[in-house]
């Protein structure tokens, strides 16, 4: 079911700005037009060429990706198709490993693996390097963020945070800021007999059944509870939960818009759980600094105050106001509004609550909405402005 959401249930949820429709990707590897799955080439690269790196979770998945002296790397055949004639020559003097058979995800360039040549595997998300514009931003996928996405993840499960986290990842070529390669995150946190989806897949629609009720309607029947009470006690709530707890306690401003932000929930109906995904997220060393925590091992990017040269008010501003109040829930409010008669401010109210329960939260954001300039920049870049507006979700 996972994969069949990701790709066909987000009719209409990728309007929260200009450039979000955005997807610079053939239709053979289109998470809509492409077939049911596709074939990424892999490299079995020796170490000293390249390196394996691990952040000491422990994972089934590092046999299957880590040899003696050597490891294996997945390219996505369209960033193959791009690679300079050096990088190619250095792949080609590699032994070819087994091709992946793989579906993609929303996001393009995360994939699910399912076979490993011929062969059935533990299924799982592999993360790729894809130096093309998706949304806002090209999605490169280098070293210094590949060591902030195992980092963050080593954090959260530290506090038990209910988080898909990545495990390990290969990198190809010995450069410190320009080498490339993949992360590999583990599939599943939910209990045995429950379905997992990204939570944008609740309140999009079916590109194949458009007629449809949407999954959150459909589940609200099916769990007996009222619209409001489902709305605020299944989804607000656990999702502002969950990254006031991220913040205060780790420092990481989890970035919970619809792909990020994962449900959890039980063949009944009955159980559910809001979890999170993607740990390429920024940190903030004054929050570690006033609770105790380690600040001499952070990740070499993504750090507030260091290389994030935007004040960290703003920057947590974007991530709960922006990404998890107008990306997620403002579209869960809208529906709500829509199908039930519930006003959005029985939603913003919940959130408020759950806000202030967290004394702690108050002090990172400021008193107004932050979110990137409406453009796009050619090194890539981003801006944060100051938009004046009141924040609707805390």
């Amino acid at each position: 079911m996972w994969a069949q959401a990701e790709r066909y249930l987000g009719v209409g949820t990728r309007s929260y700005s200009r450039f979000s429709a955005d997807l610079d990707v053939d239709d053979a590897y289109h998470p809509q037009r492409g077939s049911d799955s596709f074939e990424v080439p892999t490299f079995w690269v020796a170490d000293g060429v390249g390196e394996y790196l691990t952040n000491g979770l422990p994972s089934a998945l590092h046999q299957l990706y880590r040899g003696d002296g050597r490891f294996l790397l997945p390219v996505h055949p369209q960033t193959l198709a791009m690679l300079a004639d050096e990088v190619l020559g250095v792949l080609r003097a590699c032994e070819p490993g087994p091709v992946l058979t793989v579906v993609p995800s929303a996001n393009v360039r995360t994939v699910f693996v399912l076979r490993h040549g011929p062969a059935a595997v533990q299924p799982h998300f592999v993360k790729l390097h894809y130096p093309r514009r998706l949304s806002r931003f090209t999605r490169r996928l280098r070293l210094p963020i590949i060591s902030v996405q195992l980092w963050v993840a080593s954090e959260l499960c530290g506090i038990g945070a209910p988080v898909l986290p990545e495990v390990g990842a290969g990198v190809l070529g010995t450069d410190r800021r320009h080498a490339w390669g993949y992360l590999l995150r583990e599939l599943d946190f939910a209990e045995p007999d429950g379905f997992t989806v990204p939570m944008f897949a609740l309140y999009g629609q079916d590109l194949r059944a458009p007629d449809d009720p949407t999954l959150l309607e459909q589940l609200i029947v099916l769990s007996g509870s009222s619209p409001g009470e489902f709305l605020t006690d299944r989804l607000v709530r656990p999702m502002v939960r969950l990254w006031t707890r991220a913040a205060t306690q780790t420092g990481c401003a989890l970035e919970m818009h619809g792909q990020n932000t994962l449900f959890s929930f039980s063949a009944s109906g009955q159980e559910s759980t809001v979890g999170y995904r993607d740990c390429g997220v920024y940190v903030d060393p004054t929050v570690r600094t006033l609770r105790g925590l380690p600040v001499d091992d952070l990740p070499p990017i993504n750090v507030m105050g260091r290389d994030v040269r935007f004040p960290r008010e703003q920057v947590f501003s974007l991530a709960y106001d922006s990404f998890l109040g107008h990306h997620t829930l403002s579209f869960v409010a809208r529906l709500g509004e829509q199908r039930y008669g519930v006003p959005p401010s029985v939603l913003q109210e919940a959130a408020r609550e759950e806000f202030a329960a967290c004394p702690e939260a108050a002090s990172l954001l400021p008193k107004t909405v932050a979110y990137y300039d409406d453009q796009l920049h050619d090194d890539g870049g981003w801006e944060l402005v100051d938009t004046g507006a009141a924040p609707e979700w805390r």
